[in-house]
């Protein structure tokens, strides 16, 4: 029987490390978990740790993550490489991969892939961000011009969210979101991967920013007012994204919707968000089974559609999107309210009118429960929805960071046909298809 304990210092935690995104997603208290019980440890046959690595010619997919390096006493960070590769049915370390070297004990403050080409990660005690230009066929990552650049403005001391570093869709665009200057920055991505600050930047916020997220047509920039020692937001600062990148406050922003984390949906017509509230967290002790959904109008603003919020089976602790518009799909992940284990996640459906949807077998209760986690990212194609976990496996008093690939199939029916892979260390990760 798996035993859970949530640690909702987890940015705390990755404070002193950098940033150890725990089992859930990278939100600013650790979600660090303590399983009791050898059905708990984890089922990866590979991962960065061991050899059988796959071709980089065949991947469905990378997924790139930090490696602190502070598991292994050593005195350099890295970024490794993993794929996906759906021919030869393994999720393992990429052969042949040459792990490029970053700021040591330092898991970022975020990472984002854009236009299935660039890769970029913001280290706080380094006061940098690293970019790297992705090979398509074998995964190597190669330093674009300028970097690291120069980030001064990051803070080593605070606590580091789950969107607080996001690309617009398309992907030419980098904002970063700092809560303790209550300011947005943002840079120009441009078609060599080289960054260029966008003029006018920083942009003043009302509050401290934490989660953000743009609509999906990019027009609109989406902020939350969010609580690291509670997991809850209070308002919702809404922006407009001029052509080159600066931000214009939305008439009637801030928005008094109490959101931790918000994500727009491909059609960029709705806004979803989970308010974070959960008996698991300690601290509000009453669980909030609810998605919510906000109708984006011409102008940026929100509000709530009809029969928002929709009920949900568990307290979602954090959503994921698929970017693609032709099943509109939802998901959350979870822990139970004694915090013992992680739930089974949940799917939704979005509709023409926002309404949702539970889709047939949701949750999702046939997945492996050893693969379970309660943050997730889709690759672009939305044909793969990745589930991120980190806890402490309390038989044998080891950490174990693990990531489990769910094929999204018909109807957005989850099912598990890659092995779970094995990071080295707790930080930021990301999945990327071959661009």
């Amino acid at each position: 029987m798996k035993r859970v304990r949530v640690f909702w210092v987890f940015m705390a935690g990755l404070a002193m490390i950098g940033l150890v995104n725990c089992g859930k997603y990278n939100c600013a208290t650790d979600d660090g978990l303590s399983f009791s019980g050898t059905a708990c440890t984890s089922t990866s046959p590979g991962g960065i740790t061991s050899g059988g690595g796959t071709t980089g010619s065949s991947a469905a997919a990378f997924v790139f993550a930090v490696d602190t390096g502070s598991s292994a006493g050593s005195t350099n960070g890295t970024i490794d490489g993993y794929e996906l590769n759906t021919s030869a049915s393994t999720f393992a370390a990429i052969s042949g991969y040459s792990a490029p070297t970053i700021p040591p004990s330092d898991g970022g403050v975020g990472m984002v892939v854009a236009q299935e080409q660039f890769l970029y990660v913001g280290f706080a005690a380094a006061k940098q961000i690293y970019g790297w230009s992705i090979d398509s066929s074998s995964g190597a990552l190669t330093a674009v011009t300028g970097s690291p650049y120069s980030a001064t403005f990051l803070s080593s001391g605070g606590q580091v969210a789950q969107s607080q570093m996001i690309t617009n869709p398309a992907g030419t665009l980098l904002f970063i979101s700092l809560p303790f200057t209550n300011e947005i920055y943002a840079y120009q991505i441009g078609t060599s991967g080289a960054l260029t600050a966008v003029a006018g930047a920083p942009f003043s916020v009302p509050f401290g920013p934490v989660n953000m997220a743009t609509d999906g047509a990019g027009k609109y920039l989406y902020a939350v007012d969010g609580d690291y020692s509670t997991h809850t937001g209070s308002e919702i600062a809404a922006y407009s994204i001029g052509s080159s990148g600066a931000l214009t406050a939305v008439a009637g922003s801030p928005f008094a919707y109490p959101m931790w984390q918000v994500q727009g949906e491909p059609t960029g017509k709705f806004l979803i968000g989970t308010s974070g509230n959960s008996a698991a967290s300690g601290f509000s002790g009453v669980d909030d089974d609810h998605l919510y959904v906000f109708s984006i109008s011409s102008t940026g603003a929100i509000t709530p559609v009809s029969g928002s919020p929709f009920t949900t089976v568990y307290s979602p602790f954090s959503i994921a999107v698929s970017p693609n518009s032709g099943g509109n799909l939802v998901y959350s992940f979870s822990f139970n309210d004694t915090a013992t284990a992680f739930n089974a996640p949940e799917g939704y459906e979005v509709s023409s009118s926002g309404a949702l949807t539970a889709l047939s077998g949701s949750p999702f209760t046939q997945l492996p429960s050893a693969s379970l986690g309660s943050w997730g990212q889709f690759d672009q194609s939305g044909a793969f929805l990745l589930n991120y976990a980190e806890y402490l496996d309390e038989s044998t008093n080891a950490e174990v960071v693990q990531l489990s690939p769910f094929n999204v199939g018909s109807g957005g029916a989850l099912t598990q046909t890659l092995s779970t892979a094995d990071l080295v260390t707790a930080g930021f990760w990301v999945v990327t298809d071959p661009e």
